[in-house]
């Protein structure tokens, strides 16, 4: 039988609680909610989620897990079957710090070969020169596989989002999330004029429509990495907190 709240409470439920000061309107909780126990303000000078039908919460934390902000938190008291919710957490967090690691590996390796090799060189190529004690070829392994996989795992991601970007569009929210629409925005620019180069060379297409194609890759690549050094900063926070709380269930 299904727990009651006594009232209807719009920031409160059996199991849920929401702090309206860290809901940042993206409304992804309302996507989510399959009960339609979340609502929201949407005023032009006051924008944040409420709960409209508190009474028909199940306690199954997909709010939670989907909130980043971290507005919405479950109420310690309570113990609702969460077994899905804690593995959705965890795969979540494992895709940010593979996304994490591979965008390092990737933006690095990408400096060294551009810095390293394709800038003042006139078009001679030291291949022979190494750095940090690894060659040219093997930097371009490690900047082509990082990118495959980091490819991979933003696919899913995009995926694991899917409705947070559909309601951000068709409720036209993009503007009070722009960091995260430009950041996919560029990261799809950077991986298709990564990928155009490999195609070309491939099927044995114009050498100087290659290099064009590398250097549009390589000029986007420098913003993709100032977006992304930002978004960390505005999301080291939840890093943290994640990384605690699943130490914290897996102790218990």
């Amino acid at each position: 039988m299904k727990s009651r709240s006594k009232n209807n409470d719009s920031t409160r439920t059996t199991y849920i609680q929401l702090d309206t000061k860290k809901c940042i309107a993206c409304w992804e909780c309302l996507a989510e909610c399959k009960n339609n126990v979340i609502g929201r303000i949407n005023l032009p000078w006051h924008k944040h989620s409420k709960f409209v039908n508190s009474n028909d919460c199940t306690g199954c934390l997909k709010c939670v897990n989907i909130c980043e902000p971290g507005a919405l938190t479950k109420i310690s008291n309570t113990k609702p079957d969460n077994y899905s919710s804690n593995k959705s957490i965890e795969l979540t967090y494992i895709v940010n710090i593979g996304l994490l690691f591979f965008a390092i590996a990737m933006s690095l390796s990408g400096f060294v070969i551009q810095l390293k090799y394709h800038m003042g060189h006139n078009s001679v190529l030291e291949s022979n020169y190494s750095v940090l004690g690894i060659g040219y070829y093997n930097w371009t392994n490690i900047h082509k596989t990082s990118i495959i996989i980091i490819s991979i795992l933003m696919t899913y991601h995009f995926f694991m989002h899917w409705k947070w970007y559909k309601t951000l569009l068709i409720k036209k929210l993009a503007s009070r999330n722009k960091l995260q629409m430009i950041l996919s925005i560029v990261f799809i620019l950077v991986a298709i004029t990564g990928y155009i180069p490999w195609i070309i060379n491939l099927s044995g297409g114009s050498d100087i429509t290659r290099k064009s194609f590398i250097e549009i890759h390589d000029k986007i690549a420098i913003l993709l990495f100032v977006l992304l050094t930002l978004h960390l900063a505005t999301r080291l926070k939840w890093y943290i907190t994640t990384l605690y709380k699943l130490k914290n269930k897996h102790s218990t």
